[in-house]
Order: C-alpha cells, then sequence, then structure tokens
C-alpha cells in the first residue's frame, strides 16, 4: 500500500506534534524521563521530518511533472 502525499505529509506532521508534545510533557515533569520515552520522542522527530519531507517532494514532482505536461499540450 503506498500513502498519496497528502497523507504522507500529515502523518509527518502529526509524528513531529508527538515528538514535541511528548518532549514538552518530559520537561514539565508531567511525564517520567526514562530512555524508552527520550528514544520514542526522538525516533517521531526523525521519522516525521524523513515522512513529511518525502510528501512534500512528491507533491512538488506532481504538480511540476503536471505542468510541463500542460505547457507542452499548448505549445501543439
Amino acid at each position: 500500500m503506498r500513502f498519496s502525499e497528502k497523507k504522507m505529509i500529515i502523518t509527518g506532521g502529526i509524528l513531529l506534534v508527538l515528538s514535541v508534545t511528548v518532549s514538552g510533557l518530559q520537561v514539565a515533569k508531567v511525564l517520567p524521563t526514562n530512555f524508552a520515552l527520550i528514544l520514542l520522542s526522538f525516533l517521531c522527530l526523525i521519522s516525521g521530518v524523513f515522512i513529511g519531507m518525502m510528501g512534500i517532494f512528491t507533491y512538488v514532482k506532481k504538480s511540476r511533472d503536471r505542468n510541463q505536461a500542460d505547457d507542452s499540450r499548448r505549445k501543439l
């Protein structure tokens, strides 16, 4: 199953918000500061950035290809 570019951008954003929320709750001493939560927060941050950027790159590539196809049709 392949994600669409919009789903990848949304998933990346959710992971980034989750990472910031968990880190903020640890700093506020609401959640305990242990290695597992720190690792989870870091992995959410890295995967959120990666998935979000892949979604953005895919969106830009599809838009660019669509615009080039439109331009080539107009020239004919």
